[in-house]
């Protein structure tokens, strides 16, 4: 389905919710917005409640989208954000009014709305763990090969000079980086062989239980040590006792992230295991590169067949989605990054 438009079906407003965010992340562009609506919203059951809703999800995400069209038996048929301070409120919708409120206070039922997706969340965290648990030892290896030869062939990887990469944790059954992070720092993987050219790699640290993580430089495999949860991240400092370069504070940016994730969808919707450090990482990076005016990195998260699922994943305004997927399959592009890039 094309990212900018919607379905002709009956959507609820939750499924909303979720398509909006997802235009949100990546049309991101200022923090105040007029929203135009259609004359059939003044038609639907509970235009003010899907109204408050939709405003206060674009408020708490700082969006803008420049102009897009969609359709929905919902009832909303076009949507214009532009840039503006003035919030009028009112409660009653007539056709092509404009509709506004602040986000001084959550809506009771929009908190109903954030607890259900987070419910849905965990259902679904529970399924795919159960598929990932049930995953033949013979084809989880076979899966993890191809998936680090596609990577390891491709052109934008081959390319790419600074880029930031996930350490594969077998208990947490994430999809295996080994190889590549091997071929990465010119280090002989099991089977001899090495990537060509140079590159400067980051690899995540967890800092605390508050999702903050930082991606830290290594140049060897050495430099990773396990942590209390006996997984390998890197010293915050080297052999020598100097700070670990953090991709932060770097004065080049990078142009590629390797991800890992519990489940994606075909739109781009990446599920986390929900401790939120990616998301947060992700949106730091993101408002940095911004800031520079540097070209955002893609976002490529690597998945195993059973974790790409056919429906939409539920996500919440802190998501965000992913450029691309490589599993056994191949790539997936996705976003127009992804499509011109890959």
């Amino acid at each position: 389905m094309d990212r900018r438009s919607f379905p002709v079906c009956s959507l609820s407003t939750v499924d909303l919710m979720f398509e909006f965010d997802f235009l949100f992340h990546e049309k991101a562009r200022e923090r105040e917005s007029l929203l135009f609506f259609s004359g059939s919203i003044y038609h639907t059951t509970r235009p003010v409640t899907m109204t408050r809703q939709l405003l206060t999800l674009l408020d708490r995400n700082s969006n803008s989208v420049a102009a897009m069209s969609c359709s929905a038996a919902a009832a909303i048929t076009k949507l214009i954000f532009i840039r503006n301070n003035h919030h009028p409120r009112s409660h009653s919708l007539p056709p092509f009014q404009v509709a506004a409120m602040s986000n001084n206070s959550k809506q009771p039922e929009e908190e109903g709305h954030l607890e259900s997706i987070f419910k849905q969340k965990k259902i679904l965290r529970s399924k795919v763990r159960q598929a990932l648990k049930s995953m033949d030892p013979s084809l989880r290896s076979q899966e993890d090969d191809l998936i680090q030869t596609i990577v390891s062939e491709a052109p934008w990887f081959k390319s790419s000079k600074r880029l930031c990469a996930y350490i594969s944790c077998s208990s947490l059954q994430e999809v295996d980086t080994s190889k590549l992070l091997s071929q990465i720092l010119h280090n002989p993987s099991t089977d001899g062989s090495m990537l060509q050219t140079a590159k400067t790699l980051y690899v995540p640290r967890v800092e605390d239980k508050n999702s903050n993580m930082r991606m830290l430089n290594i140049s060897r495999i050495d430099d990773l040590v396990a942590n209390s949860m006996n997984i390998l991240e890197p010293a915050s400092v080297d052999a020598d006792g100097n700070e670990r370069e953090d991709v932060m504070h770097a004065n080049d940016p990078v142009d590629l992230l390797i991800l890992p994730g519990l489940a994606f969808d075909r739109s781009g919707r990446r599920l986390g295991r929900g401790g939120g450090y990616y998301d947060t990482f992700l949106k730091n990076y993101k408002d940095l590169a911004k800031e520079r005016n540097w070209r955002q990195p893609l976002l490529v998260a690597l998945s195993y067949s059973v974790q790409i699922m056919d429906e939409a994943i539920p996500i919440t305004p802190s998501d965000i989605p992913v450029d691309a997927l490589v599993s056994p399959s191949g790539v997936i592009p996705i976003s127009p990054a992804a499509v011109e890039r890959m």
